[in-house]
């Protein structure tokens, strides 16, 4: 008769010899699955790669490789330390008016240029000239097209709405230049190894693109972009905006001498806390006073990004009783211009704004503590939309 103890064992050693076969076979299906998957997938620096070559292919029928893309996080010095001094440094635009960058090397440029004015890209050296506004025109096809392809090629990405939404600015002249327009505390950095033309010319393009923790994507997926029913009258509404430069706290004695003409002293401070209200209450924005094409203009400083929710709260006021009228007559601002400061303040980088103007004069906020306030200059910035409605950029 057959041993039942010695059946058992061998019954049961078959058994676990199917299941461990089984489980190898599902093994190797589910790592056969995620290999495809992830061959599909779409990661931001095979997105980049295509974007590049589809986009050369597209325009001029350029062959252009992308040997090597990669991605790293820097800070604001790292980034300016990134920037190399020979290459092209050029502003990219983005929503919400935070600002990229993209530096081409000058092998890059010069076959850019030669595939759009020779119809080819040849091996001749390139020529050491400075870099003008003009190069950096030739290169704004390539740098839009590939900018509109990059998020699309990162559908159902995280990252797409961080990378959505920028296109060409205008070329800055140097690494100082851009630092004065680092915003973000964080940016992403694409680096990649082109080829153009077989390799006629090679060169390094570098992407630089701020890190916003709070983007939405721009078509409008989850909702939050789609026009309500009222926002093409909304459009139409006049809005006014209100600059105060600076309040001062004087004695009793002293506001009630003031006379026309008199000349009120302003604190060289005042000029880096310039206020923006949107009406009575609190401030929406808050900046920087200065120079553009020999206007007074203010470069923002706050928010960044964030609603007007997130600014920072302005400093109590401090109110006193209703004066008689004699008081209140004599206590009234004297006007008086900007001119004399004006002439003395630092002119803001030219960031393509265009020119524009701000018309009246400032008026004042908040100053030191102390004192009876009184508002020593009014400037008012009158800003008129009515003329038509706004439209939003694709």
């Amino acid at each position: 008769m057959p041993d039942a103890a010695g059946q058992a064992p061998r019954q049961t050693r078959g058994q676990a010899a199917a299941r461990a076969s089984g489980q190898d076979v599902l093994s190797r299906k589910a790592d056969a699955a995620r290999r495809a998957f992830e061959a599909r997938a779409m990661s931001p620096a095979k997105a980049l790669r295509r974007a590049l070559a589809r986009s050369a292919d597209v325009l001029w029928d350029l062959a252009l490789v992308a040997h090597s893309v990669e991605e790293e996080h820097l800070d604001q010095d790292g980034v300016v330390a990134q920037l190399p001094p020979d290459a092209l440094l050029i502003l990219l635009d983005g929503p919400d008016g935070v600002v990229g960058f993209v530096t081409l090397e000058r092998e890059l440029v010069a076959g850019l240029i030669e595939v759009q004015t020779m119809l080819q890209v040849t091996q001749m050296p390139a020529d050491p000239r400075p870099l003008t506004a003009t190069d950096a025109a030739m290169t704004a096809p390539l740098l839009d097209a590939t900018l509109e392809r990059f998020p699309r090629f990162l559908e159902d990405h995280p990252l797409r709405p961080q990378v959505e939404g920028f296109r060409f600015g205008a070329m800055l002249e140097d690494a100082r230049a851009a630092a004065l327009l680092l915003d973000a505390p964080g940016y992403r950095v694409f680096r990649a190894a082109l080829d153009l033309a077989l390799g006629r010319r090679r060169g390094e393009l570098r992407l630089f693109l701020p890190e916003r923790p709070g983007a939405r994507r721009a078509d409008g997926a989850d909702g939050a972009g789609k026009a309500g029913a009222h926002a093409q009258k909304m459009a139409l509404l006049p809005a006014e905006m209100r600059a105060v430069l600076g309040a001062l706290r004087l004695p009793l004695s002293k506001v009630q001498a003031l006379r026309p003409g008199d000349l009120l002293p302003l604190t060289p401070e005042m000029l880096d806390r310039v206020t923006l209200h949107a009406g009575p209450g609190t401030p929406v924005a808050g900046g920087r006073l200065g120079q553009v094409n020999g206007m007074r203009a203010v470069r923002l400083a706050w928010p960044r990004g964030a609603g007007a929710g997130e600014a920072p709260p302005p400093a109590p006021r401090a109110f006193a009783a209703d004066p008689a009228p004699s008081q209140a007559a004599a206590a009234a601002p004297p006007e008086f211009g900007l001119a004399e400061m004006a002439s003395g303040l630092p002119d803001l980088p030219d960031t393509g704004m265009g020119d524009f103007g701000f018309g009246g004069d400032f008026d004042t906020g908040e100053g030191e503590e102390g004192g009876v306030p009184v508002q020593s200059a009014a400037m008012d910035f009158d800003f008129d939309f009515s003329a038509a409605p706004f439209e939003d950029e694709e």
